[in-house]
Protein backbone atom coordinates (compact mmCIF):
# COMPACT_ATOMS: atom_id res chain seq x y z
CA UNK A 1 0.00 0.00 0.00
CA UNK A 2 1.93 3.20 -1.11
CA UNK A 3 0.10 5.41 1.94
CA UNK A 4 1.96 2.74 4.50
CA UNK A 5 5.00 3.38 2.95
CA UNK A 6 4.08 7.13 3.14
CA UNK A 7 3.58 6.84 7.10
CA UNK A 8 6.87 5.07 7.44
CA UNK A 9 8.44 7.32 5.90
CA UNK A 10 6.77 10.04 8.19
CA UNK A 11 7.70 8.04 11.01
CA UNK A 12 11.43 7.34 10.23
CA UNK A 13 11.20 11.20 9.76
CA UNK A 14 9.95 12.00 13.10
CA UNK A 15 12.70 9.49 14.37
CA UNK A 16 15.28 11.58 13.05
CA UNK A 17 14.02 14.46 15.00
CA UNK A 18 13.46 12.85 18.38
CA UNK A 19 17.52 11.61 17.84
CA UNK A 20 18.18 15.38 16.74
CA UNK A 21 16.37 16.51 20.54
CA UNK A 22 19.50 15.45 22.14
CA UNK A 23 21.33 18.95 20.88
CA UNK A 24 19.04 20.99 22.65
CA UNK A 25 20.61 22.50 25.82
CA UNK A 26 17.21 23.68 27.74
CA UNK A 27 15.97 20.28 29.69
CA UNK A 28 13.11 21.74 29.62
CA UNK A 29 12.48 22.82 26.14
CA UNK A 30 14.06 19.01 25.38
CA UNK A 31 11.75 17.10 27.42
CA UNK A 32 8.87 18.99 25.97
CA UNK A 33 9.77 18.54 22.26
CA UNK A 34 10.43 14.93 23.08
CA UNK A 35 6.93 14.34 24.52
CA UNK A 36 5.38 15.91 21.28
CA UNK A 37 7.64 13.70 19.01
CA UNK A 38 7.28 10.45 20.97
CA UNK A 39 3.16 10.83 20.94
CA UNK A 40 3.63 11.41 17.21
CA UNK A 41 5.41 8.80 16.63
CA UNK A 42 3.21 6.18 18.83
CA UNK A 43 0.45 7.92 16.75
CA UNK A 44 1.45 7.39 13.10
CA UNK A 45 2.36 3.57 13.91
CA UNK A 46 -1.12 3.44 15.57
CA UNK A 47 -2.52 4.63 12.24
CA UNK A 48 -0.30 2.42 10.38
CA UNK A 49 -1.16 -0.49 11.64
CA UNK A 50 -4.98 0.46 11.68
CA UNK A 51 -4.69 0.60 8.10
CA UNK A 52 -2.40 -2.89 7.55
CA UNK A 53 -5.75 -4.10 9.82
CA UNK A 54 -8.22 -2.75 6.94
CA UNK A 55 -5.99 -4.18 4.29
CA UNK A 56 -6.10 -7.60 5.92
CA UNK A 57 -9.67 -7.54 6.29
CA UNK A 58 -10.28 -6.75 3.02
CA UNK A 59 -12.75 -3.57 4.29
CA UNK A 60 -13.11 -0.68 1.42
CA UNK A 61 -10.39 2.05 2.15
CA UNK A 62 -11.76 4.68 5.04
CA UNK A 63 -10.90 7.47 2.62
CA UNK A 64 -13.05 8.69 -0.28
CA UNK A 65 -11.87 10.37 -2.88
CA UNK A 66 -14.78 12.72 -4.79
CA UNK A 67 -14.61 13.42 -8.70
CA UNK A 68 -15.82 16.72 -7.56
CA UNK A 69 -15.96 18.76 -4.86
CA UNK A 70 -19.15 18.23 -2.43
CA UNK A 71 -20.38 21.92 -2.56
CA UNK A 72 -19.78 24.32 -5.37
CA UNK A 73 -17.91 27.31 -4.33
CA UNK A 74 -19.29 30.30 -5.56
CA UNK A 75 -16.46 33.09 -6.34
CA UNK A 76 -18.50 36.09 -5.59
CA UNK A 77 -17.05 39.42 -4.53
CA UNK A 78 -18.82 41.14 -2.12
CA UNK A 79 -18.69 45.69 -2.37
CA UNK A 80 -17.52 46.94 1.29
CA UNK A 81 -19.63 50.24 1.71
CA UNK A 82 -17.93 52.28 3.97
CA UNK A 83 -19.52 55.08 6.41
CA UNK A 84 -18.82 57.81 3.88
CA UNK A 85 -15.05 58.23 4.25
CA UNK A 86 -15.54 57.82 7.87
CA UNK A 87 -12.39 56.97 10.07
CA UNK A 88 -12.09 54.63 13.11
CA UNK A 89 -10.91 56.70 16.00
CA UNK A 90 -8.11 54.57 17.64
CA UNK A 91 -6.53 53.17 14.50
CA UNK A 92 -7.86 55.35 11.36
CA UNK A 93 -8.68 52.81 9.23
CA UNK A 94 -12.06 53.08 7.18
CA UNK A 95 -15.34 52.05 9.06
CA UNK A 96 -17.74 50.14 7.10
CA UNK A 97 -21.20 51.13 6.80
CA UNK A 98 -23.04 48.16 8.54
CA UNK A 99 -20.97 47.42 11.59
CA UNK A 100 -21.04 49.55 14.57
CA UNK A 101 -17.31 48.70 15.11
CA UNK A 102 -14.33 49.08 13.40
CA UNK A 103 -13.10 45.46 11.57
CA UNK A 104 -9.45 46.22 12.09
CA UNK A 105 -9.25 46.91 15.88
CA UNK A 106 -12.16 46.34 17.09
CA UNK A 107 -12.86 49.79 18.56
CA UNK A 108 -16.57 50.76 19.00
CA UNK A 109 -17.36 53.67 16.58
Amino acid sequence: MSDASEIEIFQRWLQSKLAATQHIEDPVERDRRRSHIESAISEAIFFRESLEKLDSLESPAPFIERSSAVRSVENKEYAVSTKDGKKCIKCSSDLVEDLSFCPICGEEN
